[in-house]
């Protein structure tokens, strides 16, 4: 990665297949040592295909982020104004649904970069009130939301596998 120069922008149709490649591979990088690697694979051909991409770009209520060091993909961010859980009770509330980098890029600063463009957009959209749900055994993922002011509201069942799996819903409030 040689210092090439980052940087975070909106995504656009271009992108999706870069988007289905970075999608897929980010979700098995963080997810493969704790999950069944046949519910992965189900997983990820389900929801990282060029149409289900597609469609979330097309989405008025998505915003899809995406981070690059120099031509490459290494990250990317979800936002979607979708109905939050009864624990999220700031106004104008927005859910961050992804927010992933690449593994060989963690520890560079890029969560931080793509932090604050999300919560630019927040602002830009006039969101007062930012959610997530997180695995909950994914420790780095939630000390990263921590340090970035979110806190626990609640919890909110997340289904993969066929198993339902009762994660931490963490939201913080966006100063315009």
């Amino acid at each position: 990665m040689n210092g090439a120069l980052f940087a975070v922008r909106l995504a656009t149709k271009a992108d999706i297949g870069a988007l289905v490649e970075l999608g897929g591979t980010t979700f098995r990088e963080t997810y493969q040592l704790t999950e069944d690697p046949v519910d992965m694979d189900e997983y990820i051909a389900r929801e990282f295909t060029l149409e289900t991409i597609s469609t979330v770009l097309s989405d008025p209520l998505s915003v899809v982020l995406v981070a690059l060091e120099g031509e490459q993909f290494v990250g990317y961010a979800h936002l979607v104004d979708s109905s939050p859980p009864p624990c999220v009770t700031g106004a104008a509330p927005i859910e961050l649904k992804r927010l992933y980098l690449r593994e060989q890029v963690i520890g560079k600063g890029y969560g931080a970069k793509l932090m604050q463009a999300v919560e630019q957009v927040v602002r830009d959209r006039n969101n007062k009130t930012l959610w997530l749900v997180v695995y909950s055994i994914n420790q780095r993922a939630r000390a990263l939301y921590k340090r970035w002011g979110f806190v626990d509201v609640g919890i909110k069942d997340f289904y993969f596998g066929g198993r339902a799996y009762p994660d931490p819903v963490m939201s913080k409030s966006i100063e315009q």
